[in-house]
């Protein structure tokens, strides 16, 4: 029975190549994540923080959705530092939801949510562009 290690290719045990687009993605990974873990701390303690509550009417379950986000962003981010595959699949998996989010929010944040799906983008591209050896 074959078993993979955090690091390695699932299917041949190989340890996955980090390109300069994987550093890239993955750092990014890790500044949105502490920027959600922030954001998401802020709407649970600090909620008179918001003035408009125009997007979101519960911040606690928000506070909590953004601080659980921002968590698996920094697991995505750290895991493809670490050279593992699953980091790779993680990230694509959370920037395709995060630029769907993002297009929800476009009415109620035009400015912030063309960035956010700019960002999610180039994240998705970035994970898939330089990893031939997790895809390939």
């Amino acid at each position: 029975m074959a078993t993979a290690t955090m690091g390695t290719h699932p299917s041949t045990g190989e340890a996955v190549r980090t390109t300069g687009w994987g550093i890239f993605a993955s750092v990014t990974l890790l500044v949105l994540g502490g920027l959600n873990v922030v954001n998401g701390f802020t709407a649970l303690d600090h909620s008179s923080y918001y003035k408009s509550q125009l997007v979101y009417d519960n911040l606690t379950f928000w506070g909590w959705m953004f601080l659980i986000w921002g968590v698996l962003e920094l697991l995505a981010g750290g895991l493809v530092l670490a050279h593992s595959a699953i980091g790779y699949y993680l990230g694509i998996c959370l920037a395709v939801i995060a630029s769907m989010m993002w297009f929800f929010m476009i009415f109620a944040a035009p400015a912030g949510a063309m960035v956010g799906i700019l960002v999610s983008l180039v994240v998705l591209f970035a994970l898939t562009a330089g990893s031939e050896d997790v895809f390939g």
